[in-house]
């Protein structure tokens, strides 16, 4: 089993050696672990089965963790800079990549098993390698990980941009070496890019928010955004100080805000390079911006503030949603000042928990407000709170089976103009959804919601079907049968074949679920669902659609 065994053994014999003391010397020192293995392997196999090979394979892996020597091992590898034979044996068999691993996590810094994970990763076993916590810590592997994640991010949609990010967050998310590495290296692209940028700049977005959601350190993401706009913590820089105290407290102070608004404010009147606006952009500095001025439209324990107090917040929340890193031009300067008007506008001119009458009035001017990303957010939430306020009592006063709410309304338009918005869109759509009205009879209650559902498959159409389909899949348990079957129906209206797998599988699963209800639904409620199963060629789809009644059998029940 030693490789070297014959050329020692014709040096030994050159040199005057005895051919029986060579004899003497090997079996002496043959272990024959080989051979007792195989034979091992021979005796349990007819008593356990097909199973004893990759029991005994994960005894000889384990064996190989507790004997290897990373010392040896890179010694002889820097020699000669070339990968053991035994290891290039090992690749191309899963159970010996997965042992490779193993002594990678154990052994980080062995310069041999860097150099294995390399050549594994150039022979096209990147995928298996997501999960692996060491290789990101070897750059060279890292960064091959990193432009694979991206390239398979490229088809990414605003329906499946959070799959589409798994491979990535497993990649980057791990650690905080990773992390700013990555974050660097987009930073770096969106500088050279700009505007061409975008789809680098949601990814990178994205990635903040995972971290922010995901490890609750949000003074993590701030020092690596402020690293990267040439600032540090703890220089004494005015807006890095105020921006640490906003994240840590969680709170929009006016201290803190007055400091940022005479940096960023006075840049622009002086026309002096102005700050990063990264840094009020950052989620956890701009979000409690907008709480404070805004939040006593939908949150009773904020009090709404003086004017003079909120015009520094508005004109901050205005810059970032406005401008950028480029010197601030005339016509700029124009659209931040009417931004800002069009803010205290909004500030003004909602009404806390208004009646039906002062919404209609409000309408015309919101429909012109929300055609601003910031604006809409703001309307977004306000009307959320009003739908929801005191247990659903806007539904209760003003819901009618004949007319859909005007609020439902005014969120399709949001989402239809700001794709960003959707997912809050959604989740408004789902408060009502769920909601239990305290004054609606049963029959009223599943009203509203095929009322909501036909707005939901609307927004299904808009590029975000999967989440959509991902919320009742997880809901079917809870859901009225009827319910159910009217959403597919509604969802079904709006494609058509062929239909993509990630949509296909879990639409034929709902159906399966809810089988007995579609077969005693209305035709017009049939219609798509029969199509949607007579476009698909498999099995299941086959039975689902044969056991349907027929349209000519449904037609001749509703005659009689």
């Amino acid at each position: 089993m030693e490789p070297s065994t014959e050329s020692v053994v014709d040096r030994y014999l050159e040199a005057g050696g005895a051919p029986f003391n060579t004899m003497n010397l090997l079996m002496s020192s043959y272990e024959g672990l080989a051979a007792m293995t195989n034979m091992v392997s021979s005796d349990l196999g007819p008593v356990y089965g097909s199973g004893i090979n990759s029991a005994i394979s994960e005894a000889v892996s384990r064996k190989i963790i507790e004997s290897f020597d990373p010392q040896v091992a890179d010694s002889k590898y820097n020699e000669t800079e070339q990968l053991p034979e035994y290891i290039e044996a090992m690749i191309p068999h899963q159970v010996w990549r997965k042992t490779i691993y193993r002594l990678s996590e154990r052994h980080p810094g062995s310069t041999m098993l860097s150099a294995a994970l390399q050549h594994i990763a150039d022979q096209g076993y990147q995928a298996e390698m997501m999960s692996l916590s060491s290789a990101p810590l070897h750059t060279h592997i890292f960064y091959s990980l990193l432009a694979e994640c991206l390239e398979n991010m490229s088809p990414a949609n605003e329906e499946n941009i959070h799959q589409k990010l798994g491979e990535l967050i497993t990649a980057v998310c791990r650690r905080e070496q990773t992390y700013l590495v990555a974050r660097y290296i987009f930073h770096g692209v969106q500088q050279k890019l700009g505007a061409k940028a975008a789809g680098i700049r949601r990814i990178d977005d994205e990635l903040e928010t995972y971290m922010l959601d995901n490890y609750k350190r949000p003074q993590l993401a701030i020092n690596i955004q402020l690293l990267l706009s040439g600032l540090v913590v703890g220089g004494g820089n005015s807006v890095v100080d105020a921006a640490a105290s906003i994240i840590q407290e969680e709170y929009a102070a006016t201290g803190d805000v007055a400091s940022l608004y005479n940096e960023y404010h006075g840049a622009v009147v002086s026309g002096k390079p102005a700050p990063p606006v990264d840094i009020l952009r950052n989620v956890c500095v701009l979000h409690p911006i907008i709480e404070q001025v805004f939040g006593h439209l939908w949150d009773t324990t904020v009090q709404k503030m003086r004017p003079e107090l909120a015009n520094k917040y508005i004109w901050l929340i205005a810059y970032a949603a406005l401008c950028s890193n480029e010197p601030i031009d005339e016509v700029t300067k124009d659209k931040l000042q009417q931004l800002v008007v069009q803010l205290k506008e909004v500030c003004q001119g909602l009404s806390i928990h208004p009646i039906q009458t002062q919404i209609y009035q409000a309408v015309p001017k919101i429909l012109e407000w929300i055609s601003v990303p910031i604006l809409a957010r703001v309307v977004l939430l306000w009307i959320r709170d009003v739908a929801t306020y005191d247990n659903f009592t806007y539904y209760d006063t003003y819901f009618t089976s004949s007319e859909v709410p005007v609020l439902l309304l005014l969120l399709e338009e949001i989402a239809y103009r700001h794709p960003l918005l959707k997912p809050l869109v959604f989740s408004a759509y789902k408060d009502g959804f769920e909601s239990q009205v305290p004054g609606f009879s049963p029959e009223k209650q599943l009203r509203l919601q095929k009322i909501i559902i036909n707005r939901i498959a609307l927004l299904a159409q808009l590029d975000y079907a999967l989440p959509v389909i991902d919320y009742f899949a997880a809901k079917k348990e809870q859901i009225d049968e009827s319910v159910m079957v009217y959403f597919l129906h509604r969802l079904l209206a709006q494609f058509e074949a062929p239909y993509p797998a990630e949509f296909l599988v879990p639409v034929l699963e709902l159906i399966n679920f809810t089988i007995d209800g579609v077969k005693a639904a209305k035709e017009k409620e049939i219609v798509y669902i029969r199509g949607f199963l007579a476009s698909i060629d498999n099995e299941q789809a086959r039975l689902l659609c044969a056991a349907l009644p027929d349209e000519a059998s449904v037609t001749s029940t509703l005659a009689d």
